[in-house]
């Protein structure tokens, strides 16, 4: 199979939804480790299964089912699609609140968040900015996970705003990268193209504001 392919069962499908719905959580977990003095690896495993399931299972099998008849895609029968997405959102849920029950109720909002953000297919929302909403959260869920297991909320405003400048970085590398992927549906257009990699690089500079702030203040 092509890694160009598109559908859940395409290589390309799997493997980002890895590396963005799996590796954003590990971001703000890790990130959440620089403030505090211990790290709750329950709440690092579970945001990042939660993350790769809501990016990759929630997802696609929405995207798929809204796809079926409009392009050809390499995925499951529409019954297998429609279980396994009963099947991750009672995960997802039971996640959310074993997660919210330790670290705080304002976890489950930032499930919720994530998980209409990852209602992207035809008609549902469909924009490219949904899914990089969600790596976005993703990082401050992850983040506030880690902060509200400790109840260590004195750890002052300044990894609050570096929180918020890496989330950014996660919203514009997210949404630069999505936008270059769905090229095609733009009629290979040199504007939306060479706006992907703009957009992209500008996560860049949120990145370096988090370590220049975080070094310097």
């Amino acid at each position: 199979m092509s890694i160009g392919e598109k559908g859940m069962l395409s290589p390309f499908t799997v493997f980002t939804s890895i590396v963005t719905g799996g590796f954003f959580p590990l971001l703000g977990s890790f990130f959440a480790r620089l403030f505090l003095s211990h790290i709750y690896w329950n709440g690092v495993i579970l945001t990042s299964i939660g993350g790769f399931l809501a990016h990759y299972v929630l997802a696609h099998t929405i995207h798929d089912l809204y796809h079926y008849k409009i392009e050809e895609r390499h995925t499951l029968d529409k019954k297998m699609l429609k279980i396994l997405l009963a099947v991750s959102s009672a995960i997802l849920l039971s996640i959310a609140i074993y997660l919210a029950y330790y670290s705080g109720w304002p976890v489950l909002v930032f499930s919720i968040i994530g998980a209409v953000a990852c209602l992207y297919a035809e008609g549902l929302l469909h924009h490219e900015s949904q899914m990089a909403f969600g790596a976005m959260f993703l990082v401050i869920g992850s983040f506030y996970v880690q902060v509200g297991y400790f109840k260590d909320f004195d750890i002052g405003i300044k990894p609050w705003i570096e929180l918020i400048l890496l989330s950014l970085f996660a919203f514009f590398s997210q949404y630069g990268w999505l936008l270059f992927y769905r090229l095609d549906d733009y009629g290979w257009s040199k504007e939306v193209r060479n706006k992907s990699i703009l957009i992209a690089k500008i996560g860049l500079l949120f990145l370096v504001a988090v370590f220049a702030m975080h070094v310097l203040y």
